[in-house]
């Protein structure tokens, strides 16, 4: 097989002096940005099999003296990436044991990180950067004792000791002041189903599932204001059902809206108290599947002086919005083995296990719809088996 080459899919990226440093989502590898002049670097292939790159690319990562801490969003440990020893070190999470559980997300204070369960009757954990060693908070943990599901969209730090947690698909979110250990406010807002709740250092926004208002929440005058979107692409039939939104980005005098489903970017018009003015995007850019691994097309983004990054899932660019001309280009984020040399290995063990999800559906042999990875494959058969087996290659990552 030659000339392989796929595009890379960002997750967890974090920021260390002039690079942004990141996993790639459809294989295990950690690579960087140069944000400079937007170049990829290959840096490292975890060995550590538990855990894949779907599990570790959701959750944020965290930079603390020149080492990178990953939290993968289903596991039973932390792993550790130290960039100036180019080593990887795999951190137990004790409590855990033999089996993985899901987390939801964290939240950094001082040189302590907050793990949030998607269960969190289950327990909340502190990792200590300094020790690196992980322990149960009995006393927040405490406050759960019965249960309370939430999702990554929902946790929220506010830089005061205190974080905000929203229950899963509810209208319920509760404030925990970390160092107390105490529930200090209770909120709930009737006929809304909280998704993700974003701050803006004033204010809190709130994107609601199956609804494409927004909400803006003054929560000491207690009101909320309504913005309205001019469009209704996602209503199409294949979105109903599923979130708008995933995510907000806070400008200086902007504030751009991520799509979960759908490729347009939107600006919200304070004045007006609508969403609308889709963004222009880069000639060339496209997305290569809105369903990827059921991921929003964009959540993740980083804050540059000049610029904001932002990493579509389902993308085939790292897209640049340059805060002053209100511009957006894009820079391809294809990946070769003259990058990633171990990358036709990661094709052939993603080949075999489509050859294994054909024959657990009663389809026939895999050749038949690989036409496409196959230099000079093109003289096989044709057809629907070939877009059929495009499909089969997107959902596992493979090709662009």
């Amino acid at each position: 097989m030659k000339n392989i080459q796929t595009h890379l899919k960002i997750g967890s990226p974090v920021r260390v002096g002039n690079r942004i440093y990141f996993c790639n989502i459809t294989f295990n590898g950690v690579f960087y940005l140069d944000i400079h002049d937007f170049t990829i670097h290959f840096v490292h292939k975890f060995s550590f099999e538990p855990v894949n790159a779907e599990r570790l690319s959701k959750n944020a990562s965290i930079e603390y003296h020149n080492a990178i801490y990953f939290f993968p969003n289903y596991t039973n440990v932390i792993l550790k990436y130290d960039i100036l020893k180019g080593q990887e070190k795999a951190i137990a999470i004790p409590y855990f044991r033999d089996k993985c559980i899901n987390i939801s997300g964290i939240a950094k204070r001082q040189d302590l990180v907050y793990i949030f369960p998607s269960e969190l009757g289950k327990g909340i954990y502190i990792f200590d950067l300094k020790k690196e060693q992980v322990i149960k908070d009995e006393g927040l943990s405490g406050l759960f004792q019965s249960g309370f599901p939430c999702s990554s969209g929902h946790i929220i730090y506010d830089n005061k000791d205190c974080v905000w947690i929203g229950k899963h698909t509810g209208n319920e979110l509760v404030k925990v002041n970390l160092i107390t250990k105490q529930i200090v406010d209770n909120k709930k807002l009737e006929g809304m189903h909280v998704f993700v709740l974003a701050f803006d250092g004033s204010h809190y926004w709130i994107l609601s599932m199956e609804s494409t208002d927004i909400y803006e929440w003054d929560m000491e005058n207690d009101f909320l204001q309504k913005y309205t979107n001019e469009h209704v692409e996602w209503r199409r039939e294949d979105y109903i059902g599923h979130c708008p939104y995933s995510n907000l980005i806070f400008l200086e005098d902007e504030i751009l809206v991520l799509n979960c489903y759908t490729e347009k970017i939107l600006k919200i018009n304070k004045e007006k108290k609508t969403i609308g003015e889709p963004i222009d995007f880069p000639e060339g850019f496209r997305l290569v599947n809105t369903r990827f691994m059921d991921w929003p097309v964009y959540a993740l983004y980083t804050m540059l002086e000049d610029k904001v990054l932002l990493y579509p899932y389902a993308g085939n660019m790292l897209l640049i919005y340059d805060k002053a001309a209100k511009k957006m280009t894009g820079k391809d984020l294809l990946v070769t083995e003259e990058t990633a040399s171990y990358l036709g290995n990661v094709l052939e063990e993603k080949l075999k296990a489509a050859e294994e999800w054909c024959e657990d559906n009663d389809f026939e042999k895999l050749e038949y719809f690989t036409d496409m990875v196959k230099e000079n494959g093109r003289g096989k058969k044709k057809g629907i088996r070939e877009e059929i087996g495009k499909i089969i290659l997107k959902n596992l990552g493979v090709g662009s």
